[in-house]
């Protein structure tokens, strides 16, 4: 996929023809169904995670909860997957529609947008947040009382600042082997030398998806089995607590699943391109990377699925529902009972779908507060 040309590469080697502005870089573009697909996966990830941003703006009480708060910030970078792989070159625009480059800016542009810097760094940080949202839940289900502490306001600031610079730093690592020459994107040799490079691309993917991946799942594999052991099936019945609590860890986990699931491929085959244990066709490079870009887009609909006040929320915004309007914070059906319930009535219908219907908060407050 990836073809690096000498220092001394000329115009007629990158098939730059003085008597036409089409040039060639090192790199061809995705092929057109492709292309097609990537453009899919864009507009989707951007309706999704936007849908998703507003939900949060709308209803700020959501956000009172740590979860809630990386959730968002998943959902930012997320949605900035989406945004820079309908601008990023050869992936849905052709990389000829920016040529011919000059100058200082025509540099830039190539290591950042040409080079993917941007695209992976947004990646790089979905798979920092989801790690520390598995620590979210291992801190707020095995260590209840420390969890204030842990993460609090400032702290969860801070660990999501940190995410981002992270995830920053260790992809520039791409930075160093493109270039504008004669008006189009190359690929060159670092200044660090080949074997340096191999070195660089091993720990890169380890501490950016491997390590955060083991971590992730090591939490939510403590946080299951501590809960299964200490609760029986029937305690955890008549336990709404517990009960809201494994919903909840279900779904961060399905969300973990699905990104370790997309990321995986491409970031186990670029290492072993690079270490030259085995090289595939271009086709099969632009389907991983499909696959990675694609887990950008799935989250909002496994909230919406698997999560009961996102799905009402989602619900209240795509449909425009008339039963409901805004009032504070929250969603406010306009109907209301006619006659007062019994508190046992009350119970009875907290397990079924009596009071999500006729739009009680109670019941619904209480699966966000876990």
């Amino acid at each position: 996929m990836t073809t690096e040309l000498p220092a001394n590469t000329s115009r007629e080697h990158i098939g730059f023809a003085t008597n036409t502005s089409r040039v060639h870089a090192a790199d061809p573009d995705a092929p057109s169904p492709f292309r097609a697909l990537f453009g899919a996966v864009a507009c989707l990830s951007l309706f999704g995670n936007l849908l998703l941003c507003v939900v949060m703006v709308r209803r700020r009480s959501m956000l009172r909860k740590t979860y809630n708060v990386l959730i968002l910030n998943l959902a930012c970078a997320d949605s900035l997957t989406g945004l820079f792989l309908l601008i990023t070159p050869r992936y849905v625009v052709s990389q000829e529609i920016f040529y011919p480059l000059e100058g200082v800016g025509g540099d830039m542009f190539c290591r950042f947008f040409w080079s993917t810097y941007f695209l992976f760094l947004f990646g790089k940080a979905s798979n920092a947040s989801i790690m520390c949202l598995a620590i979210d839940r291992w801190y707020s289900i095995l260590r209840p009382i420390r969890y204030k502490i842990a993460f609090g306001q400032r702290r969860l600031l801070g660990y999501i600042a940190l995410t981002w610079v992270t995830s920053a730093v260790t992809e520039c690592i791409g930075l160093f082997n493109v270039t504008e020459r004669d008006g189009v994107c190359v690929r060159i040799s670092p200044f660090y030398g080949k074997r340096a490079e191999q070195v660089f691309i091993l720990v890169h993917v380890i501490v950016t998806f491997y390590l955060p991946s083991l971590v992730t799942w090591c939490s939510f594999a403590h946080i299951w089995h501590n809960m299964s052991r200490t609760v029986t099936c029937q305690a955890a019945m008549e336990n709404s607590s517990v009960v809201l609590k494994r919903r909840l860890v279900r779904m961060c986990a399905l969300a973990a699943f699905f990104l370790t699931l997309c990321w995986f491929p491409t970031e186990t085959f670029f290492v072993l391109k690079h270490e030259k244990v085995l090289e595939l066709s271009s086709g099969f490079y632009w389907g991983f990377n499909l696959l990675a870009m694609f887990s950008s887009c799935i989250n909002p609909w496994l909230y919406c699925l698997s999560n009961r006040t996102y799905r009402r929320e989602f619900m209240a915004l795509l449909l425009c529902m008339p039963g409901f309007q805004t009032g504070g914070s929250s969603w406010q059906p306009t109907a209301t009972l006619q006659m007062p319930l019994r508190p046992s009535q009350l119970r009875a219908w907290g397990t079924g779908p009596g009071l999500q219907e006729l739009g009680f908060r109670n019941c619904e407050e209480s699966e966000t507060s876990v």
